[in-house]
């Protein structure tokens, strides 16, 4: 499947997640539907990270500006920010994603380790950390790429309870 075509497929996938969120939302917040709602809030984080990435992959920066118009009012965020090096001689670039919260963090940088980039820094900005942020120590990378699933169980604990859902 080329770049353009798995953009669609996602894009696709997004327009429906987005439609459930919509839905839900206009539900109310009953406790009943609170997990659902999660859910397909995760979908469309999941379905916004792959576009991202599969942008970048065309060199390209117009779907970063969308991340705004389809996140929902009153959702914290915090900001994750990283650099790495990747493939095909990919030097010091630079990443910038919105995060729920540290286990989120976690699969995300997990997913770009998975792609063949290399994390050199990364940092959570929001929530305690404030403007400049808080750096996650070489041990956590460290952790990050690692394949098993005790150890991907594990750093995405720790990431979770260093860094909870903002309210």
């Amino acid at each position: 499947m080329t770049i353009p075509e798995q953009i669609q497929e996602v894009n696709d996938r997004l327009q429906y997640w987005e439609k459930e969120v919509e839905e839900l939302a206009a539900m109310g917040k009953a406790e009943e539907i609170a997990d659902v709602y999660q859910e397909a809030m995760g979908q469309v984080n999941l379905c916004l990270d792959e576009l991202i990435y599969l942008q970048d992959e065309l060199g390209g920066e117009g779907i970063k500006s969308q991340i705004d118009e389809v996140r929902p009012i009153g959702i914290k965020l915090y900001s994750l920010r990283f650099w790495a090096d990747g493939p095909g001689g990919l030097l010091n670039k630079f990443f910038c994603y919105p995060v729920h919260h540290g286990r989120h963090t976690a699969d995300l940088l997990m997913k770009f380790i998975g792609k063949g980039l290399t994390i050199k820094a990364a940092y959570l900005v929001g929530g305690s950390g404030g403007e400049k942020g808080v750096q996650l120590g070489r041990g956590e990378l460290a952790y990050l790429m690692c394949t098993g699933e005790k150890e991907q169980s594990r750093i995405r604990a720790i990431l979770l309870s260093k860094f909870p859902r903002l309210s």
